[in-house]
Parts: C-alpha cells; structure tokens; sequence
C-alpha cells in the first residue's frame, strides 16, 4: 500500500475528516494525494501557527487532530503551537515532510535545513509524546501505527517527519499489534479504591473539582453522573471550563483560587473531601497560588494515577476511579445545601466592559447551539462568568493567537454549532487574518473583538507601559476586506443589538467592542493584584 493511503485509513478509523495545513515543497506530494482521498478534507490557513491551533481545537473535540506542514520553515514555524498541545494534553498528530533519502548527502546545504538532518526530529521529540522519522520503508508502518496509537493513548502529541520520496512509497502492512498494557498490582488497586471510597463515606461537605483531562479522555457523561449520583457540587478548572454543563443545577462555577468564582472558592476551600478529577493544580488554575486546599482532604485522579492525600496510587487511572465510584450501591450524600448562586451583576448602560461582554452573551446566546473559543487576556479570564457548555481555550500554557484558527477546527469538527471566538486586539493581530479561512469554509463565525488598544492582561499584571500599546487599525475595514461583515459597537445595548443580528445570519461576522483602555474584567483585576503581590509590588 502507499504510505500516505495507509495514513488516510488510520485517519478515518479515528474520525478524522479534515487535515489542517500549509503545503510546501518537501510536502506537495503529501497536499496532491490528500486531494485525491475521498472522505478527508484538506483545509489550509495562512500560518503554520493558525495550523497548529486549529488542529489543536479540532482534536480537543474529535479526538485526534492533524497538522500537515512542510519541513524546516513551516513545521519549525509550528514548534510553540504544538508546545502548548503537549501542555494542555491535546492529541494533535504533526506530519511534516523532509528532503528525500537519495539527498541525504551530510555536506548537502539544502534549503529549510538548520543543523543536520536530524535536527529537527529533536526539537519536536521535545514537544510530543511519540516521534518517528519515516526513512525505512520497511518499518515505516510499525513506526506510523507506534505513533498514532501513543497520541491516542495518551492525549499528547506526536510528530512524523514524511521525506518526499516515501510519502507515495509502497510499504508492507503486517498485522497491527495490539498495545500491551503495563502489569496491574490488583492489590494496589483494591487498597487504593477502599481508602477512596472509606474517605468519601464519612465526608459530610464533599465537592468535586474537575479539570482538562475529563474533556481529552471523554469522560463527560460519567462526571455527570457522578455528580448527580452523589448530590456533589462541581467547580471545574480554567482549562477544563465547560467539562461539567454551566446551567445544571450542581454547577458552582471556575475555581481559579481568589481569581475565578467567589462561589467555587467557598464551596471547595470548606470542602472536607475534594474529588479532584482529572484537574492539574498549575499557577493558573491556583489563581496564582491563592488556592486554599487542604491536601489531606483531596483525593486527585489523573490518567497516570491516583494520590489520597500523600499516598500514590500510579495502577488506578482516573476511568477507573470514576467507575468505582458510580458502582457504590449507596451512595454518600452531601449533608449540607449548596451556598445559594451569586447574584448576577446588572450590564450598566453607557461603557462596554469585557464583564459587560459575557453579561451579554449569557443573556444572547443563552439555549443556542454556540462554541465558544477564547484567546489568552481578558477574553479568557472574563469568561469565568460565561456560562456554556462547550469552551476551548489555553488556559495553561496560555499562548496568544489560538481564538480564531481555534474556531477553525471546532467549528469544523462541530458542525451543529455555531463558533464564537472571543479574543483581544493582541491576539488578532497574530491570526487574525484566518477570519477568511472562516469565510471561504461558510464556517459563519462570529468573532468578538476585546478592542483595548493594548496588551491589556499585561498593563493589568505590571501597569501601563509603551511596551504594552498597539495601534488601531480599522478592523471593521480589514474584515470586509476579507469578505466578513463587521459592526463596531461601544455600548452593552449595541452589542446586544449586533450580537441579536449576528445569531440569526448566515455569515462570518466581526464584532469589534471597544473597550476603554485600563478598563478590565473583575476577574483580570484579582488576577493582576495576585501576581502584583507575588512581585512583592
């Protein structure tokens, strides 16, 4: 079989119906036989950065992503995208092309070559989880099958570095071995869920606390059910919002220490038992530290293990914690009600606030089948208030320039709802201009533009600063040029207006909200007084 036709099964067999890139030279044969494959779609962006964030988001929600880049220039110009993929435990699969074996010469000064050949195949070993560079046709499948069934296991990344002349190349398919899994010590196991499950019958305040791997490991349905089950509430990290449905009842908001929600902060620091489910305990989600748990009162499960206060259980995966849990016959019940919801703060007339921005979408696009993509700045930090039920943002790694490729690949890998990318000037003026990828894909985008005129989350963290202003283009012109609509609006009432419209029409829009410089979300404030004081500022 050809090389590239048994990539093109794999990808199926994974669901994979688009292919996220940027053709170059070492990779065309790639792009031309991608063409030629019925059931996957090529869709090519304007930076190999916008590559990496849209197959990023894609995988996030399908559960394996593709970028396909050329070698040296396109897929080093990739590095920090695919970075934050392996940060944030997304499966995107990196496939780059290279220069042909037959020109393998050490002295051969070939263009988009760095070092040596080999170079890099080691920067993106730095990056992913597998990486394999195709250079024997014998055991170019074992090592294609090796590479993908690693993302797919683990949620991290993998790289495949294609030459030229193998991407067409015939190549034996054996059998495909199955993954082994490591031994099990069932003892352990036994121990581990006895003193979980001793710790939570006699807990009479238990929460729940879950973040970004219920998303990668798709354990959605079982976290509900879990809460439901108990009675338990649940806050969910920054980086994996919107893992738990914002509008079910159970829901107390973003735990982000004194950041994120004043409601989750009261229900989880006065927890007696924490069941921290797939959540990572990063500067981020601590709200920089301000977290108060009480690590004798946590029980954290993660896919490599599961940790009862100090004692590790590495042999029980956070799956299998979960089914336990939801097999108890009687289960535990929370002795206390919930604290009552915050009352939701009234949108005020006359300024528009990036509070006053999520005020307003809640009230919007409240029951609409919405996506919503976020960008690092107040777009993210704001939306601690939004209350959806599907978010994608980099709320760990915390690159710029993920909002609008972003809603690339969620939108076309969810088709059924519309994609809201909400992102700071900033950040558009990095990949902005992938607002004509939503066009020509009739991806009917509505891009939500947090117009500040700075690098706001920085004046916000340090003060105002040269450093931190930007210019101010016409955005509204720059989008029609790129065959989007746009409005500007200053006020809560235009953008209510504007986002009304932009909800019932069937075309990319840009709505760019002015937002008055040093004016941030309440959210952004704690957050710069948090890292002020860990300045000693």
């Amino acid at each position: 079989m050809e090389l590239c036709r048994y990539l093109f099964g794999r990808f199926k067999e994974a669901g994979v119906r688009h292919v996220f890139g940027l053709p170059g030279d070492f990779f065309l044969p790639f792009f031309r036989a991608l063409e030629e494959e019925q059931g996957i779609e090529p869709v090519i962006l304007t930076h190999e950065p916008a590559v990496g964030y849209a197959a990023d988001a894609y995988a996030r929600v399908k559960g394996l992503g593709v970028a396909a880049v050329t070698y040296g220039a396109g897929a080093l110009n990739m590095v920090n995208a695919i970075a934050q993929a392996y940060a944030e435990r997304s499966p995107v699969l990196v496939l780059s092309g290279a220069p042909e074996i037959a020109h393998r010469d050490p002295d051969a000064l070939l263009h988009h070559r760095v070092k040596t050949f080999e170079s890099q195949l080691r920067v993106y070993r730095e990056v992913t989880g597998a990486a394999a560079a195709l250079d024997d046709p014998a055991h170019a499948v074992v090592e294609v099958d090796r590479v993908i069934d690693s993302v797919l296991r683990t949620k991290r990344p993998g790289y495949i570095e294609i030459p030229r002349d193998m991407i067409r190349a015939d190549v034996p398919v054996p059998a495909r071995r199955e993954h082994e899994a490591r031994p099990r010590d069932e003892r352990a196991v036994s121990e581990a869920l006895a003193e979980v499950l001793a710790r939570i019958r006699v807990a009479e305040l238990p929460a729940i606390y879950a973040g970004a791997e219920i998303r990668r490991f798709r354990l959605h349905d079982k976290l509900v059910a879990l809460a439901e089950k108990y009675g338990l509430p649940v806050a969910t990290s920054l980086d994996g919002k919107a893992v738990f449905p914002e509008r079910h009842p159970l829901f107390v908001g973003n735990y982000l220490g004194e950041i994120g929600s004043p409601r989750a902060r009261k229900v989880l620091e006065t927890a007696d038992c924490v069941l921290m489910l797939g959540a990572l305990m990063t500067d981020v989600n601590t709200g920089m530290y301000t977290a108060r748990f009480d690590r004798r009162k946590v029980i954290s499960a993660v896919h490599e293990g599961v940790t009862v206060s100090c004692h590790r259980f590495p042999d029980v995966s956070l799956e299998e914690l979960m089914d336990a849990l939801l097999t108890l016959p009687e289960p535990p019940k929370r002795m206390e009600p919930l604290p009552p919801p915050l009352p939701s703060q009234p949108v005020t007339a006359g300024t528009l606030t990036p509070d006053a921005i999520i005020a307003v979408l809640n009230r919007v696009a409240a029951g609409r089948p919405v996506l919503y993509t976020a960008d690092v700045g107040d777009a993210l930090f704001a939306s601690v208030e939004l209350e959806t039920d599907m978010f994608l943002g980099p709320g760990y790694y915390s690159s710029m320039g993920f909002a609008v490729p972003a809603a690339v690949g969620a939108g076309l890998a969810e088709p059924g709802r519309r994609p809201v990318a909400l992102v700071g000037d900033g950040a558009f003026l990095m990949t902005g201009l992938d607002l004509v990828t939503c066009v020509r894909l009739n991806l009917h985008a509505i891009v939500i533009l947090f117009n500040n005129h700075s690098h706001g989350m920085l004046a916000a963290m340090d003060g105002p600063a040269r450093s931190y202003d930007l210019p101010a283009p016409d955005y509204v012109r720059l989008a029609e040029s790129l065959g989007a609509r746009a409005v500007r609006v200053r006020t809560p009432e235009e953008l209510e207006r504007a986002l009304v419209e932009a909800l019932d029409v069937a075309a990319t829009i840009l709505i760019d909200a002015m937002i008055p410089p040093g004016t941030y979300s309440a959210a952004m404030q704690r957050l710069g007084a948090a890292v002020r004081r860990l300045r000693g500022r």
